[in-house]
């Protein structure tokens, strides 16, 4: 149990959503006045796919992994949350409801700001609103490009992808802790874990990774960009 004077307020917090620049001072502390604070461990839920959306939900510590319930619980992921990111899909306008689960992959810090409050803000500031459209059309057009990754490149070049999306935007290093188990990296990546492993010993033995479980270091990051823009 976490209290909420124990994390920093949102006119403080140095991991507050950029669109709160849009807001003054005193939207920021009302935002405060309305939130509640919560801590999790690894591989809890933090919202369940098709739950109601109450709140929007920002990390102040830690990462989380974003994922699609499909047929057959099978899973895409669709990326991992970090720092600083609203997580509140499309469903805020549409059916108030979540598309896809969120489930903690470190120790999460994880603010939750009534949906109702951001909202009023949507109607009454258009800074703010086309802040929040921009952030929506960003992340759709990442997961554009991840069905297309999905259904046009060859597996190597899926977990090349894979791989540079970890080290650019998620780790932002070329040496890091693989924080996905090989059955999450394919779930990331649109194929089974057996390929992934087979192409991860085909990328080390070729000295583009040196894998050393848990640890990943990007060794040739201009042939794995290769490999991933052809395919």
């Amino acid at each position: 149990m976490v209290d909420n004077c124990s994390v920093p307020c949102c006119v403080e917090c140095e991991h507050r959503w950029e669109n709160f620049n849009n807001l003054q001072d005193e939207d920021l502390k009302k935002l405060c006045e309305h939130r509640h604070v919560a801590e999790f461990q690894p591989g809890e839920i933090i919202f369940k796919q098709g739950s109601p959306i109450s709140s929007a939900v920002f990390l102040t510590k830690g990462m989380a992994k974003m994922y699609i319930e499909g047929f057959d619980n099978k899973r895409m992921m669709i990326g991992i949350a970090k720092q600083s990111r609203l997580i509140a899909g499309p469903g805020t306008f549409v059916d108030n409801r979540h598309h896809y689960t969120v489930s903690a992959l470190t120790d999460v810090t994880a603010c939750f700001i009534k949906m109702d409050i951001l909202k009023e803000f949507v109607y009454t500031n258009g800074k703010f609103a086309e802040g929040w459209l921009k952030d929506i059309s960003m992340k759709s057009l990442q997961t554009f490009y991840r069905f297309l990754s999905h259904t046009q490149k060859k597996m190597h070049g899926r977990l090349a992808e894979t791989l540079l999306y970890l080290a650019n935007e998620v780790h932002e290093s070329d040496e890091f802790v693989m924080l996905l188990s090989r059955q999450e990296i394919g779930e990331l990546s649109g194929m089974a874990k057996e390929s992934v492993v087979r192409i991860l010993k085909d990328f080390n033995d070729d000295g583009i990774i040196k894998d050393k479980c848990p640890h990943i270091k990007i060794l040739n990051k201009e042939k794995l960009m290769m490999i991933s823009n052809m395919g």
